[in-house]
């Protein structure tokens, strides 16, 4: 009798063990699958950018990579559209963006002084950066191969000289960044007898740096503006084009980024705009001809170093962006009136 208690002891504790093994097992299986137990969902970050599409797309690749718990959404399209949908978002009080990186730096100057940009790093003792410049560009001339070296300009200036009539292509900088940009640069540097010239010279203005690719490829147009990464792509490509680093100097262009002070998620786009700045980072942009805002990051290939042909550049300040900003409606307007009208 005694031991058939004990063997029925020891077969109860067996079968309480089996049982309670199997309720574990399944209260593990249900956690498991339980979306509150599951990794941390991930945060949805939104960056409204400029940056080419391929190039981007390899950015969201890497940086999801190394921040897992990050969901990166891309918006990608030029900077008048992108200025456009935030503007937008602003007046809606929708804010989607979190991370902005445009080529047109003139309207993140006009967002800095609206108050509507967070803090990002130190850039002295007294004050504190809400924009940083990721990468720079550069306007230079294009021209068809087709053309001889002795006729070719030299400089943005001999642009306006009769032998270049009816050969230059531009872009519009109603519907471009850049050359917007460079309609102010060049506006600001040789005044608006210069556009008159240009305009008497019958230069054409539609589009952006890929219609002035276009129009030089075909031989439509002999010479072109044009940033000189699109250049670069298009002759690794085997485009019939050539570079000219212009006398007068080739005009940078920094494209920037930045953090709207009411983005969903402070703490991740913060994440992302240090990634942009690490090597990392900067390495995928010069892989699409950009040139890095770092010194351990060489120039993009088949380029020229960036201090040697900006020698006489003149340099962008912050008082010139906020001064471009304020009179950028001006700007487009005496542009139409001279060339367009």
């Amino acid at each position: 009798m005694k031991l058939s208690v004990e063997v029925s002891t020891k077969l109860s504790t067996k079968l309480k063990s089996a049982f309670l093994s199997q309720i574990l097992f399944l209260c593990a299986a249900f956690l498991i699958n339980t979306p509150s137990a599951k990794a941390e969902e991930k945060k949805q970050v939104w960056i409204y950018t400029s940056i080419y599409k391929e190039y981007i797309s390899k950015i969201e690749t890497e940086f999801e990579k190394k921040y897992p718990h990050i969901d990166l959404q891309v918006f990608q399209a030029g900077s008048e559209k992108i200025q456009a949908k935030v503007e937008a978002e602003i007046l809606a009080q929708k804010i989607q963006a979190d991370v902005l990186a445009i080529s047109g730096p003139f309207w993140a100057y006009g967002l800095q002084k609206r108050n509507l940009l967070e803090t990002m790093s130190p850039s002295s003792s007294k004050k504190q950066s809400t924009i940083d410049t990721n990468y720079n560009s550069l306007m230079v001339l294009i021209y068809n191969q087709s053309t001889t070296e002795s006729t070719r300009p030299k400089s943005f200036m001999d642009l306006t000289k009769p032998e270049f009539k009816k050969l230059v292509q531009f872009g519009s900088p109603l519907e471009s960044g850049t050359a917007f940009a460079t309609v102010a640069y060049l506006s600001d540097k040789y005044g608006w007898p210069y556009f008159e010239k240009l305009s008497t010279n019958f230069f054409a203005s539609s589009g952006g740096n890929s219609t002035v690719i276009q129009k030089v490829e075909s031989g439509e147009k002999k010479y072109g503006v044009v940033l000189l990464e699109n250049a670069l792509a298009a002759i690794k490509k085997g485009s019939p084009i050539g570079i000219i680093y212009p006398d007068d100097g080739s005009i940078p262009i920094p494209s920037v980024q930045m953090v709207l002070k009411d983005s969903p998620h402070k703490i991740e786009a913060k994440i992302l705009c240090q990634f942009l700045l690490s090597k990392e980072g900067q390495e995928i942009l010069r892989s699409g001809y950009m040139y890095s805002v770092r010194n351990d990051v060489k120039a993009p290939e088949g380029a020229e170093p960036l201090q040697k042909i900006t020698q006489v550049s003149t340099a962008w300040t912050a008082e010139r962006f906020i001064k471009f900003e304020e009179s950028s409606k001006a700007i487009k307007k005496k542009f139409s009136e001279i060339v367009l009208e």
